[in-house]
């Protein structure tokens, strides 16, 4: 199996792993969410913070992975950590509106007094 191969198909497991927990999160009942908050949460943190600890700033502050240029590594921002923040930040789930709450004694109709 080349790498190529191998990178496909963990990519694409990784993909359908992440898409079915994004599902069961926006979609799922109660108890669902509550089972992958429990038990694929605490991976997908640890993942991620993977992701940071390979992505550290060496002492010039640039990051060791990203930015490499073909003798030196070019000034910037980490590329990953510009993504996922971005991706946390402006594609995440919408919040939900706050549910209108009725005052008991308002009936359709009947003028507020």
């Amino acid at each position: 199996m080349t790498n190529g191969v191998l990178e496909k198909i963990l990519r694409d497991e990784l993909t359908r792993d992440l898409e079915q927990l994004g599902t069961v999160a926006a979609d799922g009942d109660d108890a669902s969410v509550l089972s992958i908050a429990r038990h694929d949460m605490p991976r997908l943190v640890a993942a991620l913070m993977a992701l940071v600890d390979q992505h550290k700033p060496d002492a010039d502050g640039r990051c060791r992975e990203c930015r490499r240029g073909w003798w030196k590594r070019l000034p910037g921002p980490c590329r990953m950590l510009l993504a996922v923040r971005l991706a946390w930040t402006l594609n995440g789930p919408k919040p939900q509106e706050p549910k209108a709450r009725v005052c008991s004694a308002w009936r359709p109709g009947r003028a507020s007094r």
